[in-house]
């Protein structure tokens, strides 16, 4: 599964979900790029990263202003790897607060869940 925002919501549904789940993959993609972008800027020596907030500050929430930055700092191979991470590390910790309150069914629902998502991403594998 490609699309982050599906497999949120996916997830929202196999746990039941109860609020608007639209609204909260939204926000819970909104808090992994911000987490993202941070842990990038950290990478970063002092006075880099005083120049990339000063220049973040100035664009505010224009998208496009925030990728022209990115790119101006980091290669597009560096943005998708603290995605990536961000991501991993979002949904791990998401999953460790819920695991108490789930029922069995829907832990066995998850299981079955990321067993189909390690097949499809084993399938996409391009072979040598």
């Amino acid at each position: 599964m490609n699309d982050p925002k599906a497999f949120i919501l996916r997830i929202l549904e196999i746990i039941d979900y109860s609020q608007d789940k639209e609204k909260y993959a939204t926000e819970f993609l909104q808090n992994v790029s911000l987490q993202a972008l941070l842990d990038l800027i950290d990478t970063l020596p002092q006075d880099k990263k005083d120049q990339i907030q000063k220049q973040m500050v100035s664009v505010g929430n224009d998208s496009e202003g925030v990728d022209t930055i990115l790119k101006s700092y980091f290669t597009q191979i560096q943005i998708q790897d603290s995605l990536q991470n961000a991501s991993k590390n979002a949904v791990t910790e998401y999953m460790k607060a819920i695991d108490p309150t789930l029922s069995e069914t829907q832990r066995t629902n998850i299981a079955n869940f990321a067993k189909e998502l390690n097949q499809n991403n084993q399938s996409n594998q391009p072979t040598l």
